[in-house]
């Protein structure tokens, strides 16, 4: 998250500076603090409550222009509210179905070797506002399929949708104190 937060440094993006070195800062001093176990809150079992925030951000994004206030405000939002719901979750892993399986190594590999390509485009490119043609960043190959409003509306609504189901599984870390949920 720090380093996402270098980047955007270097980009002149305020937000995003504020958003990722924010969520760092506050990931190293949580790793520090003992939170106490709870369940996750009543309403994060609804699907309606993730429909909900879905259309909520699909429909802001696709009648806002792209670089509106409104649209950086509403998608930090979504994770400010995941964060709080992990934080009251509180400490502990996952209470997982059944054990990681052996070849996950596979797809730590595969993620770890898309951010380093990632990072040597970016780093391949004359400026921070300037693309690299023969090495395109990812949101280079993405931003002419994003400008489209109903095609930006449909991919924050996925997104949501697809962190809802996320933070539904993180956010239960088994019964609390006591054996109580």
């Amino acid at each position: 998250m720090l380093c996402a937060a270098v980047v955007h440094v270097v980009r002149a993006n305020v937000v995003d500076v504020a958003v990722f070195g924010g969520t760092g800062v506050l990931m190293l001093v949580l790793l520090r603090r003992d939170l106490a176990t709870r369940g996750a809150p009543a309403g994060l079992a609804s699907r309606w409550t993730g429909a909900g925030a879905a259309l909520l951000v699909g429909g802001t994004v696709a009648l806002q222009p792209r670089d509106s206030a409104l649209v950086q405000v509403v998608l930090a939002a979504v994770g400010v509210v995941a964060l709080l719901v992990l934080l009251r979750a509180g400490s502990g892993a996952p209470t997982l179905e059944s054990e990681p399986l052996a070849r996950t190594w596979v797809w730590v590999t595969i993620l770890l070797a898309g951010c380093v390509v990632e990072l040597v485009s970016f780093l391949a490119q004359p400026d921070a506002w300037t693309d690299n043609p023969d090495h395109p960043t990812l949101s280079a190959l993405v931003d002419p399929m994003l400008g489209d409003h109903p095609a930006r509306a449909l991919v924050a609504a996925a997104w949501v949708l697809a962190g809802w189901r996320l933070l539904r599984l993180l956010a239960d870390r088994g019964p609390g104190p006591g054996g109580a949920p």
